[in-house]
């Protein structure tokens, strides 16, 4: 990828309307970071390797801040890892009007002995639960436009968890480096609605940018080749989110939002990629 003269985006979709006077709708950019070394060469890179972002990272990142140079912003969010926290303060860099915070509990799954740095890594139900716990509490600010750079496994983690509120479609949400996923939220105001509770969100088949089959690669991260028998050796551990007996989900989801999916793994400001 080389720097090319700047380049005119079409706009997201209109602001999802608010279904009644109680509500309001806030917006999440969900990105993922920028390329590192590790991707490039197809390492597995959880949260227990920390690498900055590679020259082509850099680039991408670049790419990433002036595609969303024009969007509403009112928060600019990342994990602490290096390749998240990078790509976000260069996104900053067309928002720095507005915060920049960092959320401990938004970094990448620990993929443990798979990654070699960590003995024991996370179960998605563990990742889950501190991730989309932050998710919320970051929806119970008054920002209204929140644009936030994570990570590749996580996103598929928070995802499938938003909008099935299960881990069961992990694998049915692909991520390229500096995608953007734009997830529009209603909140419910007046909580004495919230009886019967908001309705899962499952029309995602509905989008063009989604992926309409799963992942080509279902267990690991997107940029990561493996093996067929190292594959057969860690599904059960890292794409499938419980034992046949246990939970699909380790979130009580609060009834008062709702998640509507409006973009999905768009990456139109990376024309060269192939999908």
């Amino acid at each position: 990828m080389s720097p090319s003269a700047p380049v005119s985006y079409p706009d997201f979709p209109p602001l999802t309307k608010a279904p009644s006077p109680t509500s309001v709708v806030k917006r999440l950019y969900l990105c993922r970071h920028g390329q590192t070394s590790a991707n490039a060469s197809g390492v597995l890179q959880g949260s227990g390797i920390d690498q900055p972002l590679n020259e082509e990272g850099t680039l991408q990142a670049e790419r990433l801040r002036d595609r969303l140079a024009t969007v509403p912003c009112d928060i600019v969010i990342s994990s602490q890892l290096q390749r998240a926290r990078q790509t976000a303060q260069l996104v900053h860099q067309k928002h720095q009007s507005v915060p920049f915070l960092e959320v401990a509990e938004l970094a990448e799954i620990s993929w443990g002995d798979w990654e070699g740095t960590v003995p024991n890594g996370e179960s998605p139900l563990e990742v889950e639960k501190r991730s989309v716990q932050a998710v919320y509490d970051l929806l119970d600010r008054p920002e209204s436009n929140l644009i936030i750079v994570i990570h590749g496994r996580l996103l598929r983690i928070i995802m499938s968890s938003l909008f099935y509120r299960s881990l069961s479609r992990m694998s049915e949400f692909v991520h390229h480096n500096t995608c953007i996923n734009v997830v529009d939220v209603i909140v419910e105001k007046d909580h004495g609605k919230l009886d019967k509770g908001p309705p899962l969100n499952t029309s995602l088949d509905t989008l063009s940018t989604f992926a309409r089959t799963p992942s080509g690669n279902r267990v690991l991260d997107d940029n990561v080749k493996i093996q067929p028998e190292t594959s057969a050796k860690i599904e059960g551990a890292f794409n499938r989110p419980r034992k046949s007996d246990g939970p699909e989900t380790w979130v009580a989801h609060p009834k008062q939002f709702t998640f509507v999916p409006v973009v999905l793994d768009s990456i139109d400001h990376l024309p060269e990629v192939e999908r």
